[in-house]
Formats: C-alpha cells, sequence, structure tokens
C-alpha cells in the first residue's frame, strides 16, 4: 500500500506541509485540494488525510489504511521476494544514490560494510542523511521500508547472512558459478558487494568458509555502486521468474 509519509509535527489535527511535501503531493503525484489519501507518521498510526489547503493537511486517525486515492497510482501490488544487499561504505556521496535506488527497488535490508579495501567512511550526520534519503524513495515508490544496518566489519556482516549468500568478486576463484546458477532454487538472497577493486581474497574465502557462492558478473567492469543496483535488479527479476 502506498502512503504519504508524515516527518514533521501535527498541531490539532493539522499538518502543515514543507516545500518539498508541497512539491511532491501537488507536481509529482498531481494530487487536487480536497483529495483524500492516506497518511502515516513516525510511530506508524495511519491515518485519512484531507489536502485542505495549498500548504496544509488534515488529519483523521483510521484503523482501515487500505484503498486509498494513492494506490489508484502506478505500483507494485504483490510482495517482493526477501533481498539482502550487504555493500562497502563507499567515498564521497556514492552510498547516497545507491541506497536511493536499492530502496526504490524494494530490498528488504541494507548492510553497510567496512572490507579491508574500504575507503570511504560515514558519520552520524552522513548516517541520518540516508536514512532522510531511504524515507523520501519509500514515499516516492511506494516500497516498504527497509532495514538500514551498520557500518559494521565484514566478519559481523557475515554473521548477520541468511538465505543463500553469494558475494561478487573480481578475481578468478575455483568454486565461481553464474548469478543465475549461485541462486537457483533460493527462497531468500544475500548479496555482498564489495568496494572499486572488490574485496579482498582473504575476505572471499571467509565468505566461502562461511557457505557463501562466489559469483562473477558476465557484463563489463562496474562501479561496485552500479554493480550492486545491477545485483539487485537481476536477481529480484530472476527470484520472481522462478515463481512463474
Amino acid at each position: 500500500m502506498r502512503v504519504f509519509l508524515l516527518t514533521g509535527k501535527t498541531e490539532s489535527g493539522i499538518y502543515r506541509l514543507s516545500k518539498k511535501e508541497r512539491r511532491y503531493l501537488f507536481s509529482v503525484l498531481r494530487l487536487s485540494i480536497n483529495d483524500v489519501f492516506t497518511a502515516k507518521d513516525k510511530e506508524g498510526n495511519y491515518y485519512k488525510a484531507f489536502l485542505f489547503s495549498d500548504d496544509s493537511i488534515t488529519l483523521e486517525l483510521t484503523d482501515s489504511p487500505e484503498d486509498t486515492l494513492l494506490d489508484s497510482l502506478s505500483s507494485y501490488k504483490e510482495g517482493l521476494l526477501p533481498i539482502t544487499m550487504m555493500v562497502s561504505v563507499l567515498k564521497n556521496r556514492k552510498n547516497e544514490n545507491e541506497i536511493r535506488m536499492l530502496t526504490e527497488m524494494g530490498v528488504r535490508k541494507i548492510v553497510l560494510i567496512e572490507t579491508e579495501f574500504t575507503e570511504g567512511h560515514l558519520n552520524d550526520h552522513q548516517l541520518e542523511r540516508l536514512s532522510l534519503i531511504m524515507r523520501e524513495a519509500v514515499q516516492q515508490s511506494g516500497a516498504a521500508f527497509p532495514e538500514l544496518a551498520g557500518p559494521m566489519s565484514f566478519d559481523e556482516a557475515l554473521e548477520l547472512a541468511d538465505g543463500r549468500l553469494i558475494i561478487l568478486h573480481q578475481g578468478t576463484r575455483t568454486a565461481s558459478t553464474s548469478l543465475p546458477k549461485a541462486i537457483s532454487g533460493a527462497g531468500s538472497v544475500t548479496a555482498m558487494i564489495g568496494p572499486e577493486g572488490g574485496f579482498s581474497d582473504n575476505e572471499c574465502q571467509k565468505a566461502e568458509d562461511a557457505g557463501a557462492v562466489p559469483v562473477l558478473l558476465r557484463t563489463n567492469i562496474l562501479r561496485s555502486e552500479t554493480a550492486a543496483i545491477y545485483t539487485a535488479s537481476a536477481v529480484q527479476v530472476l527470484m520472481q521468474e522462478s515463481l512463474n
């Protein structure tokens, strides 16, 4: 179900829209004054939202948030199969677009990992910004809010992996296979994506010892963030097709 996420405070049942929220409702969703839709606050409460004016909505608490105006917009209504993406912390702001797109695609969980070759670092402010980007992506796409974990070490990430575990690598590994073969028959997938230059041989071996299947993508050389989007997209399509 697609809902409007409330990020500010409500006073006497009236919620004042920010400039960005006004643009989203009127320009992106193309709603009009007097339209009614579903909203949700940070505590998980649902509301019937009435677009009262060009800068405010009124809210009525509801226990029946389904079948709302926003659900008529283009959105995949069936559930997506569980995918966890474990991605390396990257330099500058490269993680931002990566996490935005992974959220829009509906991955279940995103884990930020620090590897032997990781060069980037995330401070509290940057992590807060990533959470904001995820919230905006959820609102735009209608996806469920994924869990964001980390940053954590490679070893800690391995302990969290569940389902079919795959690790992308850039060298030659004897146990390597293609992505379709690696996830064949899997009910859920955890994919590990390294930094620029990939994982170290030591990390690849640790992952294999933990049951991971090494995968070498049969495509051009990709940037780390591009490889993450490519992999999540391919895994999602392959898992959905396996059900048909």
